[in-house]
This record gives C-alpha cells, sequence and structure tokens, in this order.
C-alpha cells in the first residue's frame, strides 16, 4: 500500500527564523496606464484564437457523436459483446450507456485497452445489465434474449493477469471454436487478441460483433468468411453464411443482412440527419464516422438497387452523398458515392488446417 510522505512542518532549532521581509518585496507594484498600454496588444493577441475559432469549437447542438453512438450500439442485438478499435469508436459509446442509460447490456470491448490488464479485469467482473426492450429499437421486441449469466471471458481475474502480453506464431495456426474454423497467419497476437478469441471460444450466450470501425481486424484473426454486417457493425456467425434474397455477398464488404441493415437506416439510425445538420465535421481524426455512414448508404443502395429496389436505394444514395458534402469530405469520396455492387457467391470460404486451440496457442512462443 502506498503512504503519503508527512513532511514535519515544526521549525528546526539549528535553522534561524528568516523574520519579515522589507517592505519594498513584500508590496507588489500597482500597475501603471504605460504598463497595461504595452500589454494590451499582447492580451489582444491571445484572444484572436478564442473568437476566431468560437464557431468551429463549439458543439452547442452537436448531437452527431451522440448519435452516432446510439447507432452503433443499436446495431447489435441484446447482451452482445461489440469489439471496438480505439478512442473515437469507444468514448461516445461509454457516454451514451454510462450517461444517457442507453443500451447498457452490450459488453464494449475496446482492443487497445484488452492489452492492459486492469481492463481485462474489468471485462471479467462487471456486473450484466438488463436489456431495456422497450427502450430498444422495434426490430428487437418481441423476441427472446436469455440474459448471460456469466462473463465474456469464462476466465478468473489470476487467469487473466496470466495472459501473456503477446505470442509468436511462426507458422499458420487454426483457431476452432464449435463449427468455425480460422486460419490466423504467422506474426503476433497480442494480448488483446487472445482474449477476443477466447471470448469466441467461451461462447458464454452472447453474440459477438466487430465494430465496422475496426476495418479488416476480424480478417486479421481469420474471421472474415464469418462476417454478417448488420448497420454499422459485423455480427459474428457460427457457420459460414449462405447467400440468398436477404444475405446478399457485396464487394469489400461480405455478407451482409439487408431487412436488418435496411430497417437500421431508415427506423433507427439517427446520426445520418445530425451530420447533415451540423454541415461540418472539423476534426480530420475522427472522419471515420462520416465516412461509415456515407460508406454505409453505398452499400445498401447497391444491394438495394441490384434487389429490384430502385427508389429506396436512391433516397439512401441522395442521403449519402448530402453527408459526403455536409462533411467536406470530397477528397475521400472524389467521384461521389458509387453503388456497392453484389458479387457471386464463392463456392467455399472455409479454411482448412490443424486445430489449436485458445489455450495451446497461449502457452507457445
Amino acid at each position: 500500500m502506498i503512504e503519503l510522505t508527512r513532511y514535519d512542518t515544526t521549525e528546526s532549532p539549528t535553522m534561524p527564523h528568516p523574520g519579515p521581509r522589507p517592505p519594498s518585496t513584500v508590496l507588489a507594484r500597482t500597475p501603471t496606464l504605460r504598463g497595461w498600454l504595452l500589454a494590451s496588444p499582447v492580451l489582444a493577441i491571445a484572444f484572436i484564437p478564442l473568437f476566431a475559432n468560437w464557431q468551429a469549437a463549439s458543439r452547442r447542438g452537436d448531437t452527431t457523436t451522440r448519435d452516432f453512438a446510439r447507432d452503433l450500439l443499436n446495431s447489435v442485438e441484446p447482451y452482445a459483446v461489440i469489439v471496438t478499435a480505439g478512442d473515437n469508436d469507444t468514448f461516445p459509446l461509454w457516454y451514451a450507456q454510462q450517461v444517457e442509460g442507453v443500451r447498457k447490456d452490450v459488453v464494449i470491448a475496446v482492443t487497445s485497452l484488452l492489452n492492459t490488464d486492469w481492463y481485462a479485469r474489468q471485462i471479467v467482473r462487471a456486473p450484466v445489465s438488463e436489456y431495456d426492450e422497450a427502450q430498444g429499437p422495434a426490430i428487437y421486441r418481441g423476441k427472446h434474449w436469455p440474459k448471460p449469466t456469466a462473463p465474456p471471458v469464462t476466465l478468473t481475474l489470476n487467469e487473466v493477469d496470466q495472459v501473456p502480453p503477446y505470442v509468436r506464431l511462426t507458422e499458420p495456426q487454426l483457431f476452432q471454436a464449435g463449427n468455425i474454423r480460422a486460419e490466423i497467419a504467422p506474426g503476433y497476437l497480442e494480448k488483446a487478441d487472445i482474449l477476443v478469441l477466447r471470448m469466441i471460444k467461451d461462447n458464454t450466450g452472447r453474440p459477438i460483433y466487430f465494430s465496422r470501425t475496426t476495418g479488416d481486424y476480424p480478417h486479421r484473426l481469420g474471421l472474415g468468411p464469418y462476417l454478417l454486417t448488420q448497420g454499422l457493425a459485423r455480427k459474428l456467425l457460427p457457420n459460414v453464411p449462405t447467400a440468398g434474397r436477404d444475405t446478399v455477398l457485396a464487394a469489400g464488404e461480405g455478407f451482409v443482412d439487408v431487412p436488418r441493415s435496411v430497417a437500421l437506416w431508415t427506423d433507427v439510425f439517427r446520426g445520418q440527419q445530425a451530420l447533415i445538420a451540423k454541415n461540418d465535421w472539423p476534426d480530420r481524426a475522427s472522419v471515420n464516422i462520416p465516412v461509415l455512414y456515407a460508406a454505409t448508404g453505398a452499400l445498401l443502395g447497391g444491394v438495394l438497387n441490384s434487389g429490384g429496389q430502385p427508389q429506396l436505394a436512391k433516397e439512401i444514395i441522395d442521403t449519402s452523398e448530402r453527408i459526403v458534402a455536409a462533411a467536406r469530405m470530397t477528397d475521400i469520396f472524389p467521384s461521389g458515392v458509387r453503388w456497392t455492387v453484389p458479387l457471386e457467391v464463392p463456392s467455399s470460404d472455409a479454411p482448412r488446417s490443424t486445430p489449436l486451440s485458445t489455450t495451446e496457442r497461449t502457452k507457445s512462443n
């Protein structure tokens, strides 16, 4: 236990008291008119950034980040685990949960913090919050969503502490969980990767999702063939999806749950209109948020147009174009928002190799 050091404030018998200071050093000099006049230009310069950046820095009436958090949380089913990447796609979700009480049933597993001991422990010992069906999206109502009775990963706190910071894979390895067979390329697995795979392996009754802001992260874990896009997230399925009328394989995205994603876009999401109303996006470091909405519109517009719903497709594409213009993203979308064209279904996507459990890989070097 860390103790604060106590400092003795009594006077030392061997050190004479310094005595009172001369009046000339105690009394502060009163500023003169000449001093104020000389300092005024410097003070004026200091106020220039305040007034020049007032409009850009003000967040009055700006609900884009809050609405993004709601939309991402509502993209996942009750009691889900959603894997995020870093600050921009995690802090808004924490705000929505802890301040506004939105979807507190969802477990947020941010990979940048899963590498730390304290956050990994928090994932294990955090209580399970009840799903509020009345406040949740209508698409999840009238269904049975059993409340989990165990943490997302079935490890003790001591076992979590024993997970190494990383392991080195010298050859391709196969991760297997139920019917999932994911080939992982040689390289390094960080503690966060091991814990994410362990959550999938333990399968404590929670749906597993990856925020689409994580990019190719699940693909680097070999899980790409088992992903199904639903709104702003990708759900990990126990089997490779089968293409059909409602499940489409789209270029650059993979399998898309068309009815669920369209229902989320049209009936649940608020972020599109918030971005258009904001009519700017000065923070380029987090531009992936409006980019995600524009890309989602392009994705849905393409699959709907190919599926015989050109009018709805056009409405969604038009909204995405307005987002691009409002967020000043013409440099990212120089040719505008292009429709994503569905692809043919491949004959097989499942990798083949020798199974290797999470525990075995954790112990390997």
